[in-house]
């Protein structure tokens, strides 16, 4: 990530991704005077897409947004849980939830592939389809190279049926979850909820004392998975994206 001012950078990873240039408002929240100086930013970068995670409690930058052009494409919930207390965590890995194999990617891949991700980039238009799924195919092979910690796999039968993957801070106190995924053949048997236990096991583990997780305000399922599995609300954002038309030569 670039970061050519204090109030907003260029995402390398994502703009790479997409095929043009997409950035981020480096804060949380945003007034007129600093909408109008990251929009002539934004013009002399060639920002194709802009993202601005709000603060649901910041009314006036609510305000802000809506009024210079920004659109409002989820509601960003995260979700948290202390390892201090007692938890009712697998004494072992079971059979079936066991650490993710470098031949097992293309199957991680596949599963990725038939689940339906109701996020901030498939239901934005200005985004194209086949880039948003191909987005956390990227993301799941990526953990598995190292960008997470862990990644555990569910079987059944021997073969692959969801994952999570398993992500510690620098200060390795505090983890966060990042996909979870079951394949949509065998959803509903509790697989789900199998998975994140095991990753708060690993995460207690680790010596980890907190673990976060973050999903959207319009996924119930996965919200009442984490509430099932003792997490609690700990903040809500507003994801709003801004388009620019961008100057061809």
């Amino acid at each position: 990530m670039t970061k050519p001012n204090t109030l907003a950078s260029i995402l390398d990873w994502d703009s790479t991704h997409f095929g043009f240039v997409v950035a981020r408002v480096t804060n949380e929240v945003l007034d007129p005077a600093e909408a109008g100086e990251i929009d002539a930013w934004a013009h002399a970068h060639q920002v194709r897409c802009l993202y601005f995670l709000c603060r649901a409690d910041q009314i006036e930058s609510i305000r802000t947004a809506e009024q210079t052009g920004y659109r409002l494409v989820d509601i960003r919930m995260t979700y948290e849980q202390s390892l201090q207390k007692a938890l009712p965590l697998p004494a072992v890995y079971t059979a079936d939830i066991r650490p993710s194999r470098a031949d097992e990617v293309s199957a991680l891949e596949d599963i990725t592939r038939t689940c339906q991700f109701e996020t901030r980039f498939s239901v934005d238009p200005g985004f194209p389809p086949e880039r948003s799924r191909e987005l956390y195919v990227t993301w799941v092979r990526k953990s598995c190279e190292g960008y997470a910690q862990q990644v555990l796999v569910a079987h059944l039968n021997g073969q692959p049926a969801g994952y999570i993957s398993c992500h510690l801070e620098d200060d390795e106190r505090r983890g966060s979850i990042g996909l979870v995924a079951v394949a949509s053949q065998v959803q509903g048997r509790g697989i789900g909820k199998k998975l994140v236990m095991s990753a708060l096991r690993w995460f207690r583990e680790q010596n980890a004392e907190t673990v976060s997780v973050v999903t959207q305000g319009r996924n119930l399922a996965s919200q009442r998975l984490y509430q099932a599995c003792g997490f609690l609300t700990r903040a809500v954002h507003l994801w709003y994206h801004k388009w620019y038309e961008v100057e061809t030569l």
